[in-house]
């Protein structure tokens, strides 16, 4: 047991959204005396980045009706979003489940969710927000020491590690000279109104991230030219809602292949388009055996469809929000963006603009702009990263990168981390988009929920000699 108490301790790093649902759920469910210390700097939980933007104009990528935290109550979020809506007098847009809601207040409803998770926990259960930017993990017996940077020292028995995404860093060249106007993401109020008031941005990358610098610079005022450059050009569609296409992969006993099953697809993409129906609903009749299909790829095969598929999936995937595709409509009628195929070799002073070389298939081609904002996506390679708890993790080889690079390696059943000897830890977990590179999309809210009921069950029962409450997971 923990060093510093007569109950066992969980100690979650990470006040993400994945970190605190994780903590939400255990204090639903636990009934027997534990402690729950969630480390993260953050003074606000639950935000992460994808929940910190303060920008009503940067929306869910899905309407309401798909994000309730309550499983077996599917229209929870949008009830407790249309009470929200009347108590603080905003329009309504849509009748409440088929509303784009801002993310900042589903972060809302995430924290009221733990609040009230917290209020309702059982006598003995308890809860601290340890403030503190966690930098180093040792094992400790058969428990864990954490150190902050700061030096203080924590015990816990069982460590969850939920520590979300960060922003990807393009590789190229430039100058300390601009650094300024070139934003890691769009995300800054302040930020992105100081680049508003310039004549021309270069947006780089061209998904949902190049979508919230749009809308938040036409929010800020933005009159001037938008520059955007990605390799391929691929720009996310926009989200109709429509009914799943008949279920056609069930029965597909084939080779599991990037080539056979994207070949599979799109031959069911044709017979939905030859028939006048809405390609959409193919991609809905995919998505249920994502996760089958993934487990079922060999390493090799997960890696090509990274490299070739991957783009061309996720923009038909994670689709636009309607407000704000309205937003690059009207931009695009405009005629005030334009596509650059091609990438980002180096970014330098001239004069008082930025000059940008571009590399493109044929031969280089440079531009000026006046601004940049990375909208590349986020970092899923733990190596690539530059935080030091990280470097200190794989150091140690407490974890190791998975077989595809994406994420560590753990058991994705389990959520247990395997270490660089290729032992599973019996008392270190993991969740979020750390798992990328053993599920397919396991960093969508439906997937952070479900690992948080089964994370839930795992850690209470790791804990207590009795067996843990029934409870019907989700399945994969």
């Amino acid at each position: 047991m923990s060093h510093d108490a007569a109950v066992p301790t969980i100690g979650i790093i990470g006040g993400g959204m994945a970190g605190l649902l994780i903590a939400t759920q255990l204090l639903r469910d636990t009934r027997t005396p534990v402690r729950l210390r969630l480390f993260s700097p953050e003074a606000e939980l639950g935000r992460g980045l994808a929940y910190s933007t303060a920008n009503f104009s940067h929306r869910l990528n899905g309407p309401c009706k798909n994000f309730s935290l309550r499983p077996g109550e599917p229209l929870h979020f949008a009830d407790w979003y249309s009470r929200r809506q009347r108590i603080m007098a905003l329009p309504l847009e849509d009748v409440a489940p088929q509303q784009f809601a801002p993310r900042w207040v589903f972060g809302d409803y995430l924290r009221a969710q733990f609040a009230e998770a917290l209020a309702e926990a059982a006598p003995g259960v308890r809860f601290e927000h340890v403030v503190a930017h966690i930098n180093d993990v040792l094992p400790d017996g058969m428990g864990w020491q954490l150190q902050d940077d700061q030096g203080r020292r924590y015990s816990c028995d069982l460590l969850q590690l939920a520590l979300g995404v960060v922003p990807a860093r393009p590789r190229m060249d430039i100058s300390p000279h601009i650094a300024g106007r070139v934003l890691q993401g769009p995300w800054n109020p302040a930020e992105v109104n100081d680049l508003a008031r310039l004549p021309d941005i270069l947006l780089i990358g061209s998904g949902l991230t190049m979508l919230d610098a749009v809308v938040a610079l036409e929010a800020a005022g933005f009159k001037g030219q938008y520059y955007n450059v990605s390799r391929r050009n691929l720009v996310p569609e926009t989200r109709r809602e429509v009914t799943p296409w008949p279920d056609f992969l069930t029965s597909y006993d084939g080779p599991v292949t990037a080539r056979a099953l994207f070949s599979r697809v799109r031959a069911e993409l044709h017979r939905a388009l030859e028939s006048g129906e809405d390609w959409q609903r193919v991609v809905l009749a995919v998505r249920p055996h994502l996760h089958r299909l993934w487990r079922a790829a060999s390493t090799t095969e997960r890696r090509r469809f990274d490299r070739h598929v991957r783009a061309y999936w996720d923009i038909f995937l994670h689709r636009m929000p309607v407000p704000s595709a309205a937003v690059l409509q009207r931009v695009r009628a405009a005629g005030r963006i334009h596509f650059i195929p091609g990438r980002v070799q180096s970014l330098s002073a001239a004069g008082q603009r930025i000059a940008t070389r571009i590399r493109a298939r044929r031969d280089d081609r440079h531009i000026t702009v006046d601004g940049v904002i990375n909208c590349t996506g986020f970092e899923y390679d733990w190596r690539r990263t530059d935080s030091p708890l990280v470097g200190r993790l794989l150091a140690r080889g407490l974890v190791t990168p998975s077989g595809m690079g994406a994420g560590i390696a753990a058991c994705p059943l389990t959520q247990r981390v395997i270490g660089r000897d290729g032992q599973v830890h019996p008392r270190l977990y993991t969740s979020g988009v750390s798992l990328r590179g053993e599920l397919y999309e396991a960093g969508t809210i439906g997937e952070l929920l479900r690992q948080a009921v089964l994370l839930s069950s795992q850690l209470r029962e790791h804990l207590s000699p009795l067996p843990a409450p029934a409870i019907a997971l989700p399945t994969l």
